[in-house]
């Protein structure tokens, strides 16, 4: 038989296949065809003639197809090319499609299948409106299109639908209000997830006409006014979250009044178990992050009566006044966060009662009196009522049956990889097992050590155990009931530190503990030896046993902690030699021997410590020579060897290069200083250690003017008439221009912070820039001009030249800029040095040949348009502002964020410059000067109008920034004018975001690089940091740790 004669053949068959298959078949083929590129339903085929036996589908007893489930099937493309397709499949009820890569928009023709009752499209890329044509399909009763990409508002047109009882359309980019169309619904909804959007303006009063709703989530919006009282007539709600908007006011009473409410989420639900994995920048653990919503007034009574309520989280919700004791009712509750309020008054005695609460956080308010009996109960996985005024002693433990009664989880996106949502604790370990956590730090608790508050029940699961009571009063020795339970934990940390503790360590106690993974007992009065059997604790990784009574010499058997990392043993009594087998513990990376009477030598054995980033053994009685060998210590950030008697010289190879600080070498009288290191003179270093043609000389005898005067005074007169003639020229042009130097007479001293290699004079500084040439001028600013100075070859720094008569005098200038020398940061601009006179002030800093993020902005290639570079830029700049905001003592405000004053290195690492300038401005300078303080577009409206200053301020102009990074687009534009709203970046942004046009606010090519998740979110933040509301701003720290957490892929579009 011929080749041609077979495929005619083979065509006739395939046609009568066809033509035996039913209108529903050839419709699903069709729907192959646009959605399997990949051939995942390589069962769906015209030789299998009954569709009702093909994967995912069911049919009716007519069979006609009436389900389409495909959930997860690895399906991909979206096309609307097949629309025909949908419009046959007329007796289809069930299309669940979730879970799978279509792309595109929805296909409007869906709203032909006139018996569709359930669309589950959740899960995919789609993109585009909501088309309202779904609201034809009359008999739809649940709708799910939640984690895609769908923009625009929400079609008024679906509150037609008489049958819906679910609408989830959460994790999208939908923008605009809640409309009033969806009114509609409110006879039949039962369920209502509007979370991780856009939508703006208030929670909608009609809501609360929805009276068979029983779910409503509106999280993660741009929602602000109050909670809505009207709520309160909601008879079946189960859950509530409002959490992650801009939502102010009192907590309305009227809640208390659904009484079968079991979840109320009213900020962000922080997904931290463990106090230790949840630090953040500031050093509070467990803290929040990026929540908005800032409440007024209690809490109210009526919450807390509600008789099935079993999670109530309302963190850093900045409620007030005492915490209801009326917890009676209370039967069902098992998770209870409060943290970070400012709650006064008495600890809540009634939550003893609650014998079903497995986490209560009651951290970071101003709670006193003393814990009730029933407190902690042994069942709870978290009890931390951290950082109170708590008093009297822990209550003994006390091992109960726990109440393990399985409630239904209703809220199952909050409970994921939570506990203590209904959950049996057998469901609730982790992948690191069970992690119970029992905080107590940080108030004032008395009485003797108690044994670790856990039950036997948890003590079953070998869990990772966290007793936390540092900062306390308690007193007596450690007894062996501390370690009773070691043998049961997968993991036992403790801490101890900052109490009143005395006595000896018992060796045959804590060296059974072999679970033992943390141990921190500093500042107390323990005394007697170190035990050497904690050279058994295979585990432990973290001993701090500092600020003690400790004797006795340092035991050899540390060395064999193959785990150790940090070891603190400083000020102490410790004598003897450092054991020279403690170069055998391999993972150490902090040891701190530092304050004790240590003598011998450092053995050459602490180079194999390959980890080894903090090395201090100040303040003992070591001689010797620092061993060369510890050169090959690459890791090594930091040595302090002061006040011993070391002798010879100071190792200068490998890390120790650049290491070399008078502060951390100083008092050992035989050692040799730094070898070529300005630093070894520290801040002070002056005229005296300059180049002696600077140098002040002795006046010649008989009283007589020496040359040097006489030149002096000329120079100085000179100078006089020339910056009179620029002060004119100013007056007369407006316009700052370069100046010649214009020290009239004073020391010519420099002073340096930062030793680079080089000696920095007063003269070669001005060489360097040409006399403050305008051929080498790089920057001007608010604060002066900036210029390039290449002082050798190969060393280029950039010289800020001040504005004299803008700042204070010189007395208070040097003082403070002495602390702002201080301030280092690896994202701030470093201060090398400065000069300070009654005629010419200049600060020395380090030259980025990058130059600065505006020119970046607006000059960037198409590689550099990446959401890398903006989350690199985006994060430094925040960390260096939370620095100054939260870490520098006394705090800095920048007031002038602008791109110019953001620096880049050839890594696109960003570096803030100018920190700290504000504050040296002299008396005659008022806070509403934006000349100086503040740039037009950047400053924060409240700054503008009230002269107000805070560190809101800063965050507004990083907002702007921010807006910048993203759109390249200038803070004002008059273009901006053709959207209404003014000539401002912000205003531009926002009604963008309120059409749902978010998109158009970026860089075409950086959107469609993406990932577009990571830049909604960004610019969500951008806008939040430019809100005229202060309360409503984040600060820094929270700015921070919302990029990081988008760093760690953990976005709620992801």
């Amino acid at each position: 038989m011929s080749w041609f004669l077979w495929l005619l053949l083979l065509a006739a068959s395939l046609s009568a296949s066809l033509a035996q298959l039913s209108g529903d078949g050839i419709a699903l083929l069709a729907v192959k065809k646009a959605l399997d590129p990949s051939d995942a339903l390589s069962g769906w085929n015209a030789g299998s003639v009954d569709p009702c036996l093909w994967a995912g589908v069911s049919c009716a007893q007519d069979r006609r197809v009436t389900s389409l489930n495909l959930t997860g099937a690895f399906l991909g493309t979206c096309s609307s090319s097949h629309s025909d397709s949908w419009e046959n499949l007329r007796k289809l009820q069930v299309l669940s499609l979730q879970e799978n890569s279509f792309s595109g928009g929805i296909p409007a023709e869906l709203g032909a299948l006139s018996s569709l009752e359930v669309l589950d499209l959740e899960g995919n890329s789609l993109d585009g409106p909501i088309p309202p044509a779904i609201a034809s399909c009359r008999s739809l009763v649940h709708i799910s299109l939640g984690r895609n990409k769908l923009s625009g508002g929400i079609p008024a047109s679906l509150g037609g639908l008489s049958r819906l009882r679910h609408l989830s359309l959460t994790s999208n980019q939908l923008s605009s209000v809640i409309p009033p169309g969806l009114q509609g619904l409110c006879g039949t909804l039962e369920y209502l997830d509007l979370g991780s959007n856009f939508f703006i303006r208030g929670i909608p009063p009609w809501l609360g006409n929805c009276s068979k709703l029983q779910v409503l989530v509106l999280e993660s919006n741009y929602l602000q006014g109050f909670i809505p009282s009207e709520l309160g007539r909601l008879g079946m709600l189960q859950v509530l979250d409002v959490s992650m908007n801009r939502l102010t006011g009192q907590v309305p009473a009227a809640l208390g009044d659904c009484l079968e409410l079991s979840f109320l989420v009213l900020t962000h639900p922080s997904s931290c178990v463990s106090p230790f994995n949840c630090t953040t920048g500031d050093g509070v653990r467990g803290v929040d992050k990026a929540e908005f919503n800032q409440f007024d007034g209690p809490l109210p009574s009526s919450i807390s009566k509600l008789p099935k309520l079993q999670v109530l989280w309302a963190p850093h919700a900045a409620l007030t006044g005492g915490i209801p004791d009326g917890w009676g009712a209370c039967e069902r509750l098992r998770s209870l966060n409060l943290a970070g309020n400012s709650f006064t008054g008495d600890f809540p005695q009634g939550l003893g009662k609650c014998s079903s609460l497995t986490y209560l956080d009651l951290s970071l308010n101003r709670l006193e009196a003393q814990l009730p009996p029933q407190l902690p109960t042994s069942c709870m996985i978290v009890f931390n009522v951290s950082r109170n005024s708590l008093s009297g002693g822990v209550p003994p433990r006390r091992s109960i049956e726990c109440n393990d009664t399985q409630e239904p989880v209703v809220y199952p996106s909050f409970c994921s990889g939570r506990p203590f949502c209904g959950k049996r604790r057998s469901e609730t370990c982790l992948s690191s097992g069970l992690i119970v956590v029992h905080d107590l730090s940080g108030n004032n608790f008395s009485g003797p050590v108690p044994a670790p508050l856990i039950g036997d029940e948890l003590l079953e699961q070998e869990p990772v155990y966290e007793l936390l009571m540092s900062e306390n009063r308690l007193a007596g020795n450690i007894s062996s009931s501390f370690f009773a339970f070691c043998g049961r934990f997968k993991a036992f940390m403790a801490n101890l530190s900052d109490n009143q503790i005395s006595g000896e360590l018992s060796g045959q106690d804590i060296g059974g503990c072999k679970s033992l993974v943390q141990f921190s007992a500093s500042n107390n009065l323990i005394e007697e030896a170190l035990p050497k059997e904690l050279g058994t604790l295979g585990n432990l990784s973290l001993l701090d046993l500092s600020r003690n009574r400790l004797s006795g010499s340092i035991p050899g058997e540390l060395g064999e902690l193959q785990m150790l990392t940090s070891l603190f043993l400083a000020n102490n009594s410790l004598v003897g030699d450092i054991p020279e087998n403690l170069g055998q513990a391999s993972s150490l990376s902090l040891l701190d021997l530092s304050g004790n009477t240590l003598h011998g030598t450092i053995p050459s054995s602490l180079a194999n410590l390959s980890h080894l980033e903090y090395l201090l053994l100040n303040n003992n009685d070591f001689s010797g020579t620092i061993p060369p060998v510890l050169s090959d210590i690459t890791s090594l950030v930091a040595v302090n060897l002061a006040f011993n008697n070391f002798s010879g010289s100071v190792p200068s190879s490998g890390s120790w290069v650049g290491m070399c600080d008078k502060e951390h070498f100083q008092g050992n009288p035989y050692l040799k200083p730094c070898p070529t290191s300005l630093a070894a003179f520290g801040p002070g270093y002056m005229e005296e250690n300059l180049d002696p043609v600077a140098a002040p000389q002795d006046p010649p005898a008989g009283g007589g003017l020496s040359v040097v005067v006489i030149v002096a005074i000329t120079s100085g007169c000179a100078v006089a008439v020339v910056l009179l003639v620029l002060v004119l020229l100013v007056q007369c042009t407006k316009q700052r221009v370069p100046r010649p130097p214009r020290n009239r007479g004073g020391r010519k001293e420099v002073v340096i912070f930062t030793n680079i290699g080089f000696r920095f004079t007063y003269e070669n500084v001005v060489r360097a820039t040409g006399n403050f040439s305008v051929d080498y001028l790089i920057g001007n600013g608010g604060f002066g001009a900036t210029y390039k100075a290449e002082m050798m070859p190969g060393l280029v720094v950039a010289v800020k030249r001040l504005s004299i008569g803008r700042f204070q005098g010189v007395q208070q200038f040097d003082t403070e800029i002495r602390t702002l020398g201080r301030i280092q940061h690896s994202n701030l601009v470093k201060l090398i040095g400065y000069h300070a006179s009654e005629g010419e002030m200049f600060l020395i800093y380090n030259y980025f040949p990058r130059g600065n993020l505006e020119s970046f902005i607006h000059n960037r290639s198409r590689g550099e348009m990446s959401w890398a570079v903006v989350h690199r830029i985006a994060l430094g700049i925040a960390e260096a502002l939370a620095y100054l905001h939260d870490e520098c003592q006394p705090r800095v405000l920048h007031r002038d964020i602008k791109p110019s004053n953001i620096l880049l290195d050839n890594n696109l690492t960003a570096f803030l410059a100018d920190f700290g300038l504000a504050r040296l401005l002299g008396a005659s300078e008022t806070h509403a000067t934006t000349d100086v303080a503040g740039t037009f577009g950047y400053v924060a409206p409240e700054y503008a109008m009230t002269c107000r200053v805070s560190d809101k301020a800063d965050v507004y102009s990083y907002g702007v920034v921010l807006l910048e990074l993203l759109s390249g687009k200038k803070a004002l534009d008059p273009a901006f004018s053709d959207y209404g709203h003014g000539f401002t970046i912000v205003g531009w942004a926002c009604l963008l975001i309120g059409q749902g046009r978010a998109h158009e606010v970026f860089i075409v090519e950086l959107w469609e690089m993406g990932p577009e998740a990571f830049l909604l979110e960004t610019l969500k933040l951008a806008v939040m940091c430019t809100v005229d509301s202060l309360t409503v701003r984040p600060t820094m720290r929270q700015v921070v740790d919302r990029l990081r957490h988008m760093d760690q892929s953990s976005l709620p579009f992801s």
